[in-house]
């Protein structure tokens, strides 16, 4: 069995909400998951963080929203979903690293397991997070930036412009994989390989002969491939 990656591209409320959507029509009523750990804690309030986003959700039918702040171990596994917020994408990582969440998350995702990545969560769900190097700080000196390699074998940008096709093509000449670019309305569903095209705006995609454009609604089986 394998289960669904939700890739956000890190707008606003209407920008994510058919992707939104979606993923809570995949998990019902929960329990969800969310992680906000990619914020940091003395200048974010975690309790209004998940205020908001039972705001979003519970309208939605997710009933059973939970919140894990770093403070002890998870188990992906007894969750329906897993949402993982928007912040530092390092600092995001080094937390993973720290509780052991990569393998974790990819056995979650093998299992039949949703995740939700937003902004620096989508970035993580890539193969690699080097892919927000132009956006984020590396304050906690990590080293090691694979991500949990759950979005078809692609690194994932996020915030994405035209002007960041250059660096995008950078990026996958000096980690030979490709990329999904997604703005901040486009949004994307990984099944397996297929990447599903969810919002406002197309998603790119982009290899090492150039890029393509998925329409809204479109799915690609060969993402790797570009016309």
């Amino acid at each position: 069995m394998t289960g669904k990656v939700f890739l956000a591209g890190g707008g606003g409320a209407a920008d994510s909400r058919p992707l939104d959507e979606r993923f809570a029509a995949t998990i019902g009523s929960g329990p969800l998951s969310y992680w906000p750990v990619a914020l940091d804690p003395h200048t974010h309030d975690y309790a209004a963080c998940l205020s908001w986003l039972r705001g979003v959700y519970r309208p939605l039918g997710v009933r059973h929203i939970t919140m894990w702040t770093g403070n002890g171990r998870i188990s992906p596994g007894d969750f329906r979903g897993i949402y993982i917020g928007g912040g530092n994408t390092y600092s995001l990582l080094s937390i993973v690293h720290r509780f052991g969440l990569l393998d974790a998350l990819r056995e979650y995702v093998a299992a039949g397991g949703a995740v939700f990545g937003g902004s620096a969560g989508a970035a993580l769900l890539g193969a690699d997070i080097t892919t927000i190097a132009h956006l984020d700080r590396n304050d906690v000196g990590l080293e090691d930036t694979r991500g949990t390699d759950l979005a078809a074998g692609c690194g994932v940008f996020v915030h994405h412009r035209d002007s960041d096709l250059p660096r995008e093509s950078v990026w996958v000449a000096s980690q030979r994989r490709p990329v999904i670019a997604l703005t901040e309305r486009s949004n994307a569903i990984i099944t397996g390989s297929a990447i599903t095209a969810v919002g406002i705006d197309p998603v790119v995609l982009v290899n090492s002969s150039g890029h393509k454009t998925l329409a809204p609604g479109a799915t690609s089986y060969d993402g790797l491939a570009v016309q």
